[in-house]
């Protein structure tokens, strides 16, 4: 019996050598549930689509309207958290199992500076664009749904299947509100680029609450920018200064 109980502990020894190391893995391999608020602080403003993506498994998802989040994910993942026009933040899980709480306070992302030169090969605008184009293109990648579902047949493989759950999902309705959030905000950067109140300041002379007002009043839209030199830019703008400044209440048309 003793010879016996001396043979089994050298085996009991590799059984336990071996077997720690896929204990220790199996755990590092089970999904953790990470869960939050993203928040903007300083506005007192729930972020919402804001966009939450594991950087390991390239799984996505949206926060809802009330700013909350759940994503999957394994110990020593990294999770990135952004929102347009705010500063990205990360964090990398901890837990081995269960659920991890992770709130994240993001602050807003200072503007390019204003301003019309072009120095070098991009300009402050295209190079904000660029960036951003690259930091969401995991989510702008995602194609929309429509209401008809052309990867599913009807039945005996003829026709197209008629979808509108799909299409009208939460996680599609979030997918399109933060695609147009997006565009919104390209375009409003594109203004303030291209319409900034230095660049306005210069032409009219104007400041301080005054050039607030004007350009209040008078700011091109996005596609009419888009078409016009800086030299019309600038006939545009001292075009409405010179009736600014005859009677403020007096209007042109963005066409005139």
């Amino acid at each position: 019996m003793k010879s016996c109980r001396l043979f089994l502990v050298p085996i009991i020894a590799c059984l336990i050598a071996g077997g720690l190391p896929r204990k220790v893995f199996a755990q590092s391999e089970t999904p953790v549930m990470v869960r939050g608020q993203i928040t903007d602080p300083i506005k007192k403003l729930t972020l919402y689509p804001a966009t939450v993506r594991n950087q390991n498994t390239n799984a996505k998802v949206f926060s809802d309207n009330g700013g909350y989040y759940r994503i999957s994910a394994r110990k020593g993942d990294v999770i990135i958290v952004s929102f347009i026009g705010y500063v990205s933040d990360s964090f990398t899980v901890t837990n081995y199992a269960g659920s991890e709480t992770h709130d994240v306070r993001l602050r807003e992302q200072e503007r390019f500076l204003p301003g019309v030169d072009i120095s070098g090969k991009w300009n402050p605008y295209q190079l904000d664009s660029i960036s951003r184009a690259e930091e969401f293109k995991p989510f702008l990648e995602t194609d929309n749904r429509s209401l008809v579902d052309k990867s599913k047949r009807g039945q005996g493989g003829f026709g197209l299947v008629f979808s509108p759950f799909s299409r009208y999902s939460q996680k599609e309705k979030d997918l399109r509100k933060f695609k147009k959030l997006y565009e919104d905000y390209n375009e409003q950067s594109y203004i303030d680029y291209r319409y900034s109140k230095a660049f306005v300041s210069k032409v009219t002379g104007l400041t301080g609450d005054s050039l607030l007002q004007f350009v209040y009043k008078y700011t091109p839209s996005h596609n009419t920018l888009r078409t016009m030199s800086n030299e019309t830019l600038i006939y545009w703008i001292s075009e409405r200064v010179k009736l600014w400044r005859k009677d403020p209440k007096a209007t042109l048309k963005e066409e005139q």
